[in-house]
């Protein structure tokens, strides 16, 4: 092969690497526009999808409420001074407080929001606080936990905080698994998830977090 024509292949073999690689960003640049395309339209109905979902947690947990607050009035530096008190708190976050209203708009109560890390991924529910110091009960809003195991917490776990006339709000939680759990309203044992302990110390961490946030910052009114 001539010098001339080993040139001549060696520009051709440039040509096609730069034709190559100009095929691939236009392909990755429509794939990117496509993709925040797709975004954009899910984005709102996706928010609007967990808004309710939130707001039915939240009526659920406070049923007597005639309205909830608007505003986030959660001290996000007193919350980290809570959840530093334990280890078991390591996975907790305290996402958001809103004030609960009877029909002449006085507070009644707190929505307290958190979030605890499951044993797949975070488990996100509210709690119902009363002024009083009772706890009405907590509602899941968002968990993805093993089907047939953790995935029970909504029959297993949530019944036993949330019962008729509420149970005690200033007061740990402890998880137990030998079928004594919540014997009684004043009992602090929670029966855990057969097979579930993982998911069922994360909520009732999650529980034990947001009652001390409410014990050491709500109680009484901020």
């Amino acid at each position: 092969m001539s010098n001339e024509q080993t040139a001549d292949l060696k520009k051709n073999e440039t040509g096609e690497m730069i034709k190559n690689a100009l095929i691939l960003f236009v392909i990755t640049l429509i794939a990117g526009v496509l993709l925040g395309l797709v975004y954009q339209i899910t984005k709102e109905p996706i928010a609007y999808q967990n808004a309710l979902k939130v707001e039915k947690a939240n009526k659920a947990v406070f049923a007597s409420a005639s309205s909830f607050g608007q505003d986030n009035i959660v001290d996000s530096s007193k919350a980290s001074e809570v959840l530093g008190t334990s280890a078991d708190y390591s996975g907790v976050t305290i996402e958001s407080v809103i004030e609960a209203y009877d029909g002449s708009g006085n507070v009644i109560g707190y929505i307290v929001q958190v979030t605890s890390k499951g044993y797949n991924d975070d488990i996100e529910f509210s709690m119902g606080i009363t002024t009083d110091g009772v706890l009405n009960g907590i509602s899941l809003i968002s968990i993805s936990e093993t089907p047939g195991l953790g995935m029970n917490a909504e029959k297993v776990l949530v019944p036993q905080y949330s019962v008729d006339g509420g149970i005690d709000a200033t007061v740990t939680y402890s998880v137990v698994k030998d079928g004594t759990g919540k014997s009684s309203l004043n009992d602090t044992s929670i029966e855990s998830i057969s097979g579930a302990t993982i998911t069922s110390k994360a909520v009732t961490n999650g529980v034990n977090a947001g009652l001390l946030y409410y014990t050491n910052v709500l109680e009484g009114g901020q």
